[in-house]
């Protein structure tokens, strides 16, 4: 059967699942992270962590806390608000504080990959050098000592056999959550041995614990070849993200397929009738990385038609059995929240990082991966594939390659971030200037106000496209030749000032 029809008849599968008779709002996903940070967050001055459970007051351990971490960072992503940048980083100097480094003690590979894995995120958003220096190293370590060709073809034990008195095995928990990190950090750094490793990793997991038949994703393959079948969000999640990330940065569409199957699998077979849900008391859940997959994929490749009703399903169902008094929602999303105390952060982390990722109406065409033309020119805005703040971004003839691709995600304040996927890089207006003419260049991100841009389609569908800082219009200064620079003017409606998002 070929792909594009498995994939359809997968998605057949579970976009017809009855809808909740709540009514997703705008004010649920605010509502929740507050109620989340209410009910778990502890700050004093600047030292900040997520506590066990909200009866329990301290500190919530060292991976499963970067799991309770996660919503923050997924609250950022989806919003840009500097409130939520400042807890960011407090909250990561505190768990460093609390679990030191080097990590070399902890014999479970998949610990420092949910260590590294908050924190390479967290350098992304705020900047921090440390937070990369210990991402890097963390990963550099686990990678070294976990990785192994002597059993199973290569992949990273879970468990170093070493600190294991069973057998040790090789899991999705271990490779998927360093697989990711090291993609990460090669968006952070432009070092390509890491994107090496990604896709080392990824190739690796795809051969033993992925079937490209239909997008199910195992957990544990051990020596002997023996494969733990089991069926868990994390596990579609982690892969669906990696694929995604990959697809992103190698602009290889075998891997987009893989993300898609996998999300469509996990709607279809690890759900309660569409809706994920989890009861058992000692369930961590791990829905959150499923979470971000299914927001990443979805939005970075404009599938809302295809992934939304079944999103909205479980955004409603998260809303309808949240706890009355607290305002959270445990794992169980199909069932009411437990009124007691035991209830432990990591369980209520899944639903409160969901409703980031849904927005309340179905969106446009606007999000996502898109290469960015000039309607007088044809010229496609380009990185010229140049790594490093403060190179130029220049205009190309129109070839659709890496160097071409532009990545749109939106702040809470209705701007724009545009990021290169071939540097990492964003889109930045020197400074802010009202320079009329100036050429525009690339810069690490940082969502402020002058990598942030106001986008606006105009009646014959293209668009235009100017800073928030500057209120200067992208301009293609009307040059015809590769190399011609992009750069800003007084907003005039005239073709070289407008844009197509093919």
């Amino acid at each position: 059967m070929e792909l594009t029809s498995l994939l359809a008849l997968m998605v057949a599968g579970f976009i017809a699942a009855p809808r909740m008779v709540v009514a997703l709002s705008s004010g649920d996903a605010p509502a929740m992270y507050e109620a989340y940070n209410n009910a778990f967050l502890y700050t004093s001055g600047s030292t900040a962590y997520y506590k066990k459970s909200s009866n329990v007051s301290e500190e919530d351990g060292s991976w499963t806390e970067d799991l309770d971490i996660n919503v923050v960072l997924d609250a950022y992503e989806n919003t840009g608000d500097g409130d939520k940048l400042a807890l960011i980083n407090d909250l990561l100097t505190t768990w460093l504080s609390y679990n030191p480094p080097p990590w070399n003690a902890d014999g479970w590979n998949d610990d420092v990959g949910w260590y590294t894995l908050a924190l390479i995120r967290a350098y992304q958003y705020t900047g921090t050098t440390d937070f990369l220096n210990q991402a890097q190293a963390g990963y550099d370590m686990a990678f070294a000592r976990g990785w192994d060709t002597a059993h199973n073809g290569g992949g990273i034990w879970e468990l170093q056999p070493e600190d294991d008195s069973s057998p040790a095995n090789k899991c999705i928990l271990s490779n998927n959550s360093l697989g990711r990190v090291a993609c990460l950090i090669y968006q952070s750094t432009n070092n390509a041995t890491y994107l090496d490793q990604c896709t080392q990793i990824y190739d690796w997991v795809w051969r033993n614990l992925y079937v490209p038949s239909t997008g199910e994703v195992y957990g544990c393959i051990e020596q002997d070849g023996t494969i733990d079948y089991g069926d868990d969000p994390y596990n579609q999640g982690s892969m669906a993200d990696m694929a995604n990330m990959l697809w992103l940065i190698n602009n290889d569409e075998s891997f987009l397929n893989d993300a898609k199957l996998a999300i469509s699998y996990a709607f279809s077979n690890v759900t309660v009738k569409g809706i994920f849900s989890n009861t058992s008391p000692s369930t961590v859940g791990w829905t959150d990385d499923l979470t971000r997959a299914v927001g990443r994929t979805v939005s970075n490749n404009r599938l809302w038609d295809t992934y939304y009703s079944s999103m909205v399903d479980n955004a409603d169902a998260i809303v309808q059995n949240k706890r009355a008094d607290l305002g959270i929602t445990w794992n169980g999303w199909d069932t009411p929240t437990p009124d007691d105390t035991s209830l432990q952060t990591t369980q209520a982390a899944g639903a409160a990082a969901w409703l980031w990722w849904v927005p309340a109406s179905q969106p446009n065409d606007t999000a996502g991966l898109h290469v960015i033309t000039n309607q007088q020119t044809g010229l496609a805005i380009d990185s010229m594939g140049t790594y490093g703040s403060g190179q130029s971004v220049n205009q190309w003839q129109t070839t659709g390659s890496q160097n071409q691709r532009w990545l749109l995600s939106q702040n809470s304040d209705a701007s724009w971030n545009i990021v290169s996927t071939s540097t990492w890089q964003a889109l930045d207006c020197p400074g802010g200037s009202t320079t009329q003419n100036l050429s525009m260049i690339q810069w690490q991100p940082t969502r402020a106000s002058n990598q942030r841009w106001l986008i606006d389609q105009q009646s014959n569908g293209t668009y235009k496209i100017w800073n928030q800082q500057s209120g200067l219009a992208l301009d293609g200064s009307s040059s015809t030749g590769n190399g011609s620079p992009l750069t800003q003017a007084a907003y005039n409606g005239g073709p070289q000032q407008l844009w197509f998002l093919q």
